[in-house]
């Protein structure tokens, strides 16, 4: 969510058109309004294979990983990870990024 306020408050400071979320933050990296709009397109695009991974397979809510080991295990090597650790590190850090540009973006 954090994504997509970035994108309409981006929207609305710029030029109050309404767009896509991909073609706000694409257009926020070619002007340079957004310092660190490369590194958040790909977060979110990784937040979101989460989320589709996990609503395919019906786990507690697309955006809420799995307590239990096993499936969390099973959603961390389908997301490419050799294990749970490193996923629950990749994710920590995505999320970490993205909330850092959105709190910077609030502010300003």
């Amino acid at each position: 969510m954090d994504v997509e306020f970035i994108a309409q408050i981006l929207c609305l400071e710029h030029d109050g058109r309404r767009q896509t979320l991909s073609a706000a933050l694409q257009r926020a990296l070619a002007a340079g309004a957004l310092r660190k709009a490369e590194e958040l397109i790909k977060n979110y695009q990784r937040l979101r294979r989460v989320e589709g991974i996990l609503r395919r397979w019906s786990y507690e809510g697309e955006t809420v990983l799995p307590d239990d080991p096993a499936p969390y295990y099973r959603v961390s090597v389908r997301c490419g990870f050799p294990t749970p650790e490193a996923f629950r590190q990749a994710v920590a850090s995505w999320r970490e990024m993205i909330r850092e540009v959105y709190l910077k973006v609030i502010g300003s």
